[in-house]
């Protein structure tokens, strides 16, 4: 596989938000009473220990721990054998690989996912955030048009 200058930003972007989410993870685990509002009590910061997945559903951890590796190389695998890759799909496999690696870092060390953002009935993190980004950019980042790069093997 080539690798290209769109290679590079998009592996940087995702780095770059990777570092952010474990900075705000990092001050939502240290101060945990602190919660602020942009529109009282529907969104803002606020901390939430998450023991189990999206929407807080139980979840075994261990399952987890293990699962998520494993996905993200089925991911990868079928991310670098694609013939018809666009810039959507290198973008959208890096967001959820660092969203998802983020996350993980949280289940290993402290046996839950730290969230922070509060958006109406639900609190997350920005690592949820990249996931379903990243999933909307691989279901509709579009095929392989003569209008968009397409990034060849």
């Amino acid at each position: 596989m080539k690798v290209t200058k769109n290679h590079y930003v998009s592996f940087a972007l995702g780095g770059f938000f990777f570092c952010l989410d474990q900075y705000f993870k990092y001050l939502a685990h240290t101060f945990p009473s602190i919660r602020a509002y942009l529109l009282d009590p529907w969104l803002g910061w606020e901390y939430l220990a998450n023991p189990g997945i999206a929407f807080s559903v139980p979840f075994p951890n261990a399952l987890l721990i293990i699962g998520t590796p494993l996905i993200l190389i089925g991911l990868l695998a079928y991310m670098g054998q694609k013939k018809d890759r666009t810039l959507s799909h290198i973008y959208g496999t890096l967001l959820i690989f660092f969203g998802a690696i983020s996350n993980l870092i949280d289940r290993i060390v402290y046996g839950i996912t730290i969230d922070y953002i509060r958006i109406l009935t639900t609190v997350m993190n920005l690592a949820d955030i990249m996931i379903i980004i990243g999933t909307f950019l691989l279901l509709f980042g579009g095929s392989s048009t003569k209008k968009e790069e397409i990034l060849t093997t």
